[in-house]
């Protein structure tokens, strides 16, 4: 199920960046990234600094144990997209971490409500293992939250922005184990600045599809 749906994040996120809006996001710097930690050393990472689509991934595997970290987003003038997940599984006692986070930048070009949608899923099995889900955006001038939001939850709205005033999107998906563990913290978040394009729709088809499942 996992590579399929990293399959169909990607999908999403690359159709997604065909649209171009009489007003959206100036991007001004981009860190996106995943990551593996055994016993406290990366084991594995990619990382991407670039605008546009992009789809990460870094895992670790042996025999007591699978750790994953995947993540497919786009960034574009009109919306930004982002699907991801960290994922932890142990048979055994092992010092286990998996990242999936991202941290963009963008100066708004007018006075505008920005539209999102969010399904943030976590769980975590075992006694000391941990997962968390959790995105924000910020202004960057007055480190006002516009937006704050944390999983397991569903949600959507929009927030207003300011013409040339700085604004960070953050989101961070985090799963760590100490013991035999299920660990699971996943993401399918959208944000709009005109109508979704056809890629947008199928991200949130996803995001309902996941939703589905873990029902």
């Amino acid at each position: 199920m996992r590579s399929i749906f990293c399959a169909a994040a990607l999908a999403a996120v690359t159709l997604g960046t065909s649209q171009v809006a009489s007003a959206g996001f100036v991007l001004q710097s981009s860190a996106r990234n995943v990551s593996v930690s055994v016993a406290g050393a990366v084991v594995d990472t990619e990382s991407n600094t670039a605008y546009g689509p992009w789809f990460g991934s870094a895992s670790s595997n042996a025999a007591s144990y699978a750790a994953l970290a995947t993540q497919g987003s786009g960034l574009s003038y009109a919306e930004m997209t982002f699907v991801g997940a960290a994922q932890l599984d142990a048979s055994a006692a092992a010092a286990l971490a998996a990242r999936s986070t991202a941290s963009v930048v963008f100066l708004a070009d007018s006075n505008e409500s920005i539209r999102w949608i969010a399904n943030l899923w976590r769980e975590a099995i075992g006694s000391n293992n941990s997962a968390s889900i959790a995105m924000s955006v910020t202004d960057i001038a007055s480190g006002s939250v516009l937006l704050g939001f944390t999983g397991p939850s569903t949600g959507s709205g929009s927030f207003d922005v300011v013409a040339g005033r700085s604004y960070r999107v953050d989101i961070a998906a985090i799963a760590n184990a100490t013991g035999p563990t299920h660990s699971l913290a996943d993401f399918n978040v959208g944000l709009f600045s005109s109508v979704p394009t056809p890629g947008a729709i199928a991200l949130l088809g996803l995001a309902g599809l996941t939703a589905r499942r873990r029902r």
